[in-house]
């Protein structure tokens, strides 16, 4: 009798694990065939191309600045932005400093050039003139540096820049003046009255160093509006006069100028 319930057993385990392993696998092949294609059919059109994009833009390489940000992609120049020429005409004062204040402050003028090579950097140039105390004093600059953009807040951008350049500052001798006894350099007139045009001049070129801030608006894509506060430091050097006393050239100032340009 045991025996018999053996082989029962094994003849019903035969017959019933063969179709449960059957059914087993052909649900795991189905199965997996049936989530792929569902898989599939789920990534519609607008799907992929969701995907498409967020790739894309994980590798996008265009500016941060949030100031006309489609300029890189589209090709369009704003006030110093990469590849702009940006030219303005700057007025305002001229701060005498040092041995130079005693001159008077006066008014001053310069034609200011700047090319954007980046995002963050710029090459700037200049050229000023400002003249002081009736002609007894003035002086030509030719600088160039380099400009740091800060920030690009809306439309602000606030800057600094740093450069070298070339000065050339021109005194009146006014010992030359017949009669003279006084100051040789005075700040208002000439000793003895004579007028200072008819005076020879004494100038020399010297080199120096600006640096300082600043603060740009762009008022559209062509036109902006701005200030700087610049610090100079022309290197000295010493100059006979007629009546063989020595002066000493350079000095110190600082230009606070308002400025409106174009781009292009």
């Amino acid at each position: 009798m045991k025996f018999q319930l053996k082989w029962v057993r094994q003849v019903l385990g035969r017959q019933f694990l063969f179709p449960l392993g059957v059914l087993a696998f052909s649900l795991l092949y189905f199965g997996n065939e049936l989530s792929a294609s569902a898989g599939t059919e789920m990534l519609t059109p607008a799907t992929t191309g969701l995907l498409a994009s967020s790739s894309w833009s994980s590798n996008d390489s265009r500016p941060s600045r949030s100031i006309y940000p489609r300029d890189s992609l589209s090709g369009e120049i704003s006030p110093f932005s990469p590849g702009s020429n940006n030219i303005s005409l700057d007025l305002g004062q001229v701060f005498l400093m040092g041995d130079l204040s005693k001159f008077q402050n006066n008014l001053g003028t310069q034609l200011h050039y700047n090319y954007g090579v980046s995002d963050l950097f710029s090459f700037d140039s200049s050229l000023g003139y400002s003249q002081h105390s009736n002609g007894l004093f003035s002086l030509m600059t030719l600088l160039s540096g380099v400009r740091m953009n800060l920030s690009w807040y809306d439309k602000i951008i606030p800057y600094a820049v740093f450069g070298l350049g070339f000065y050339l500052p021109s005194y009146t001798d006014t010992t030359a003046a017949a009669g003279s006894g006084s100051n040789p350099s005075g700040p208002s007139s000439t000793a003895g009255g004579a007028n200072a045009a008819s005076l020879p001049s004494v100038s020399a070129l010297l080199f120096g160093v600006h640096f300082g801030p600043g603060i740009d608006l762009a008022l559209s894509k062509n036109v902006f509006f701005g200030a700087s506060l610049v610090f100079h430091e022309m290197f000295g050097t010493t100059q006979p006069l007629s009546n063989g006393s020595l002066l000493s050239l350079g000095g110190t100032y600082t230009t606070f100028y308002l400025h409106v340009g174009g781009t292009f």
